[in-house]
């Protein structure tokens, strides 16, 4: 067997996070068939890696390559490639020339299967349009994988309704919270310079439009002047990213800028409660972290949260800033003793899955194909 893990490319948000776990997570299964896996991973993965102690000396080989996009065509890793029988991109699309004899890529882009949503509609014709051409060419690389990998099972109806895959050439792995958010010896502390503010909220994001994160500082207006709670928001902005944001944005937002996997528990352990306004995911690992950490999660009333936290999420609609803000004030105006809710969602959120049986389940879908 001759299997390649392409983590090249992982280098923020969820997907650099699943990537460290899943390898993290393999190199502690104690498997004689590890020895047979080669791994290429990203800087950033590297780095999280070894922050958390991993022994890469497990794998058969362990290299580091950064790939970016359409510069993966150009990529050393394209020679790699042809020595394999299988290749694992954890997250597509894979952008390498040169195609492996098997390929399995994880699919993790809904933008391709709904185009047409709150983001989309509200973009001139132009940027639409170059919009749309871009998720185009990303579904034609897509298109040549031999097999899918989703988080959840609306990711697979949307890709055998949608764009007529097999549903044989799809496996659903769930995404789960990392296993360092059960083993505090691997938190890494940061300070939140926080105001006068009596409630704080806060979310672990980029400043991707579909996280709808703008309507934020509506939503702490209307609290101050409609609830009269002060209530300040959170983000993990980096610097481009909060120096695009304007003087509004930023009485209501602040950011403690990116943070290391390692450091989210003690981000979550500092605020009040976590507020989730995105319009479109797959899968995000963040409702389930504000469970696991015992916090209060306001969340966009969409499926693709439901079918995560069940009843466990104080739900809202993600354009209706008034609604929004009245979740919220309903919930710490109400003053009643949470606890017990608040350890019913954790432990949901501690079986919805785990980090070692997706580690399991990637490996299995790995065996499945390399025997069919």
């Amino acid at each position: 067997m001759s299997v390649l893990i392409n983590a090249s490319n992982l280098h923020t948000g969820g997907g650099l996070q699943v990537g460290i776990s899943f390898l993290y997570e393999a190199s502690r299964l104690n498997s004689r068939d590890l020895g047979l896996l080669n791994v290429v991973v990203s800087n950033e993965v590297h780095e999280g890696l070894t922050q958390i102690g991993v022994n890469m000396a497990i794998f058969g080989s362990y290299e580091i390559i950064d790939t970016f996009g359409f510069e993966a065509l150009y990529s050393k890793l394209n020679h790699k490639v042809k020595e394999y029988e299988l290749v694992f991109t954890i997250f597509g699309p894979n952008y390498l020339r040169v195609k492996a004899k098997k390929e399995i890529v994880g699919f993790a882009q809904l933008w391709i299967l709904n185009f047409d949503n709150p983001i989309s509609q509200k973009m001139s014709f132009l940027s639409r349009h170059v919009l749309r051409t871009k998720f185009y060419i990303q579904w034609l690389f897509f298109l040549r994988a031999d097999h899918y990998v989703v988080e959840l099972e609306h990711v697979k109806k949307g890709l055998i309704q949608s764009k007529g895959i097999d549903a044989e050439k799809v496996s659903v792995v769930y995404n789960t919270v990392s296993s360092l958010y059960l083993d505090k010896s691997k938190w890494k502390s940061i300070n939140i310079e926080k105001g006068t503010e009596e409630i704080s909220l806060g979310i672990v994001t980029r400043d991707y439009p579909h996280k709808n994160i703008g309507i934020l500082p509506a939503v702490g207006q209307i609290l101050e002047s409609k609830y009269n709670l002060k209530v300040h928001f959170y983000t993990t902005l980096n610097e481009l990213e909060w120096s695009a944001r304007d003087d509004f944005f930023k009485m209501y937002v602040s950011t403690v800028g990116s943070l290391s996997p390692e450091q989210c528990p003690s981000f979550y352990q500092q605020i009040d409660g976590v507020v989730f306004p995105s319009l479109l995911e797959c899968f995000s690992a963040t409702p389930l972290e504000a469970m696991v950490m015992t916090k209060p999660l306001f969340a966009s009333d969409r499926g693709f949260v439901r079918d995560v936290c069940a009843e466990y999420a104080l739900y809202f609609d993600p354009l209706d800033a008034n609604d929004i803000a009245h979740k919220i004030a309903r919930y710490f105006n109400t003053g009643s003793n949470r606890t017990e809710h608040l350890e019913k969602a954790k432990n949901h959120a501690l079986n919805f899955s785990s980090a070692r049986s997706r580690a399991e389940k990637y490996l299995e879908v790995i065996q499945e194909q390399m025997k069919g």
